[in-house]
């Protein structure tokens, strides 16, 4: 498995924290790098331990059960995407843009980093967590662009099904290498058609240069 790419580390300081976090995030990032090597399901609490470099006990100081870590990894990603992309999203000022960077951040991520990809997709399937967060910063660039009336849907439940579903099957088939590689673009097109914007615009939207992430 290659290093964690960029985009999906955190930027704090971890020195600044109380030892309890500094352990928590060390377990997380343990679990984060079992999971590469033997897939969520089979990953056991002693194979984290072991690459933590900890005892199995410590784990369980933190984690009452896999389930619990397993959640805690969903959180960790999805946050940090969020975070790492924050002064991307304020230099955007359409809500039709916004919402094509988000695709875009998750659809990139695929394209560069297939197997790290398809191990969001293994904890998004193993835990709701990691789409119940998702959904909810979906949610806000969803409202904005509805009220500026960029988005026209026939519901906000079956829009974010439509966004969030959409490009996660896009990641997937990206990662595996089963299209081509203007596919990201053809999902960023296909998701905002399907929130109401113009033909034209869509299409200009999804091959133009988005800012994605802080530099």
């Amino acid at each position: 498995m290659k290093p964690l790419p960029d985009i999906l580390q955190t930027r704090d300081e971890p020195w600044r924290l109380p030892k309890r976090e500094r352990t928590r995030r060390q377990l997380v990032a343990a679990a984060i790098a079992a999971f590469s090597r033997h897939g969520v399901a089979d990953t056991t609490l002693q194979q984290i331990a072991v690459v933590a470099g900890m005892t199995k006990g410590t784990v369980y100081n933190h984690f009452a059960t896999k389930a619990d870590i397993v959640q805690a990894v969903a959180l960790s990603i999805a946050q940090t995407i969020r975070e790492r992309s924050k002064p991307a999203r304020a230099a955007l000022a359409s809500g039709a843009e916004q919402m094509a960077a988000g695709c875009r951040r998750y659809l990139d991520l695929a394209q560069g980093s297939p197997a790290w990809a398809l191990l969001v997709l293994d904890v998004a399937s193993v835990d709701p967590t990691f789409r119940k967060t998702i959904a909810s910063f979906v949610q806000i660039e969803l409202r904005r662009g509805l009220r500026r009336k960029e988005f026209s849907v026939a519901s906000e439940a079956a829009a974010l099904d439509l966004i969030i579903g959409t490009t996660m099957e896009g990641m997937r088939r990206i990662a595996l290498g089963r299209t081509h590689r203007q596919h990201a673009a053809a999902v960023t097109v296909s998701i905002l058609r399907g929130l109401g914007v113009a033909p034209a615009r869509a299409r200009r939207i999804s091959m133009k240069r988005l800012p994605l992430f802080a530099a």
